[in-house]
């Protein structure tokens, strides 16, 4: 096992899961602005007319984002200061809130809450973020074992004798 301070099953969530689908969500906003920034609300789909050069800076601003969440995600959990990985899940279980928050506005009331017809974007921005929210909250309460090591020095893959 790597040297981390988090158990393993959130270990593999953070540092494994959640990085892959961060830089998949960049590449795809990079590769795609357009399809990425129309994707959220696809019943109103928009021309490369209605796609101003606004909205290509912010989705591409936004396709960094992605990477550099995936980069911190990795610094945290390979972190071996145990309040560095609680304050990093803590902040992104608050700010999981307004993402989510986000793509309810751009969506709307009927379409958030009709989750069978959520398109693979929605999914992504609400269901995903919710399922990592849930997996953050969990982990910082303790569900899945300790963060840290008692203060003990860091965890290793092997005990030093």
């Amino acid at each position: 096992m790597p040297r981390t301070l988090l158990p393993k099953i959130p270990f593999v969530v953070f540092a494994v899961i959640e990085p892959a689908l961060l830089y998949m969500a960049h590449r795809s906003g990079m590769n795609s602005p357009q399809e990425f920034f129309a994707g959220l609300v696809a019943e109103h789909p928009i021309t490369a007319k209605e796609f101003p050069p606004q909205a290509l800076g912010m989705t591409l601003q936004m396709a960094n984002v992605m990477l550099l969440l995936a980069l911190l995600a990795l610094v945290a959990c390979f972190s071996q200061d145990s309040f560095t990985v609680k304050t990093y899940l803590a902040a992104v279980a608050l700010a999981d809130y307004g993402h989510i928050y986000g793509a309810y506005k751009a969506v709307g009331d009927e379409y958030f809450w009709n989750v069978r017809g959520w398109n693979d974007v929605v999914i992504g921005h609400v269901g995903v973020s919710a399922v990592l929210n849930l997996f953050r909250l969990l982990t910082l309460a303790g569900a899945f074992g300790k963060i840290g090591n008692d203060g003990q020095g860091p965890v290793t893959a092997k005990k030093q004798r």
